[in-house]
């Protein structure tokens, strides 16, 4: 249903990623030169146009409903922290009653 918003969202992200992981699962065996273990992950210090760049994460358990996000661009940088309070799908099930096809 939301195919073309995902095909928008893929083309405009691809370039951050050569930047930066934006989330643990996307370590593929490479922590970035930062530290990986189950409740903790960062990535070292990375180049960015304004300068250099480093996050961290710290999750309080293994059940994760909590959600964060660095994209890093030539020009600009996004940071978002999303609070799963309400489980995985709460998000999903909010933007499935709300949204406007």
């Amino acid at each position: 249903m939301f195919s073309w918003l995902l095909r928008i969202a893929s083309a405009c992200l691809g370039p951050a990623r050569r930047y930066a992981r934006t989330r643990k699962d996307e370590d593929g065996g490479d922590n970035g030169g930062g530290v990986a273990d189950g409740l903790l992950w960062s990535r070292d210090l990375g180049r960015h146009a304004a300068g250099e760049f480093s996050f961290a994460v710290v999750q309080a358990n293994e059940a994760l409903e909590d959600h964060s996000q660095v994209e890093t661009g030539s020009a600009a940088t996004f940071v978002g922290v999303y609070d799963g309070h309400g489980g995985a799908d709460a998000v999903a099930s909010y933007l499935i009653t709300s949204s406007h096809t």
